[in-house]
């Protein structure tokens, strides 16, 4: 799966009121992502962030790629700079664009 855009994102900790587990995906056999909602602008859009085997641990900063399942409806609110929230039903992460796939 190739991505989209690039984005550098924190996770807030679980005393900041984010998640309360890392993120990772839960299956060995299963694919190497984690879906939720990516928040630009305030609209919502169902992607998958491409985190491969890795853990995302709580409180830290990464660059992660993502895949957006409808990129043509994302790509007009995109730029390189513009600020994303992830969503699972409260908001876990904030973070930015930095690098739009084309």
């Amino acid at each position: 799966m190739e991505p989209d855009i690039y984005t550098k994102v924190r996770f807030k900790t679980t005393a900041e009121g984010g998640r309360k587990t890392s993120v990772k995906h839960k299956s060995p056999l299963g694919p190497d992502f984690y879906a939720c909602p990516l928040i630009v602008d305030d609209k919502a859009y169902d992607c998958r962030l491409l985190i491969g085997d890795n853990e995302i641990e709580l409180g830290k900063y990464y660059d992660i790629p993502v895949k957006f399942l409808s990129i043509d409806l994302v790509l007009p609110s995109l730029s390189v700079g513009k600020k994303i929230t992830l969503w699972e039903g409260k908001e876990i992460a904030d973070g930015e664009v930095t690098r739009i796939c084309e």
